[in-house]
């Protein structure tokens, strides 16, 4: 009975071997065996390493310590996790103004490589200082031919025009500007 099983087993092996698709399997194999003799001894040395490490143990004592030492840095204290959890829930918010910086660095990135664009806000420029350029200018033009006035006169102030210049509207308007000016300087004053 043991013959009959031991041919049976035969037989079935030999009718798997004539299967073209086991021919090709076991050819592949064949071709591959030196590669895979390779890393069975490969993984023996490093099993044979690993063991003699096990072994020692003193280098698992300094192992140990080492990572022991590096993870030492990592201890994670409540305040720390507390922080962590505040600033995941602020990522949304801060998300969007990284977006924002982004999206104005790449314009200024943007800007500084056009030259067309830099001429247009030049310009634009331009457009807003004019206006206030001319207005210092024509202040600047006042005060040095008031100055150049005054350097020319040199007869002495009197009463009788102080009194005159007392009547004229600029002076007038001027004067009433100082007095409200020191009236609310000294209220500024007293309330600290």
């Amino acid at each position: 009975m043991n013959d009959r099983k031991e041919q049976r087993s035969s037989d079935m092996f030999l009718e798997d071997l004539s299967d073209p698709e086991v021919q090709e399997a076991i050819t592949i194999l064949i071709r591959k065996l030196p590669k895979i003799k390779d890393t069975v001894l490969a993984a023996e040395a490093g099993l044979e390493v690993a063991t003699s490490i096990l072994r020692d143990q003193e280098s698992l004592r300094y192992l140990f310590e080492r990572v022991d030492g590096q993870l030492s840095r990592f201890l994670v204290e409540k305040e720390s996790i507390d922080a962590l959890f505040t600033l995941l829930d602020k990522m949304p918010k801060l998300v969007t103004y990284i977006n924002v910086l982004e999206q104005a660095t790449d314009f200024l990135e943007s800007l500084g490589k056009d030259k067309q664009s830099q001429q247009y806000l030049l310009n634009g420029m331009k457009a807003y200082i004019a206006p206030v350029s001319v207005q210092v200018e024509h202040g600047v033009a006042i005060f040095q031919e008031a100055k150049a006035r005054a350097e020319r006169k040199s007869e002495p102030v009197s009463v009788f025009t102080l009194y005159k210049l007392m009547k004229d509207p600029t002076v007038q308007k001027t004067l009433r500007f100082t007095q409200s000016l020191l009236e609310v300087l000294a209220e500024k004053s007293n309330k600290k």
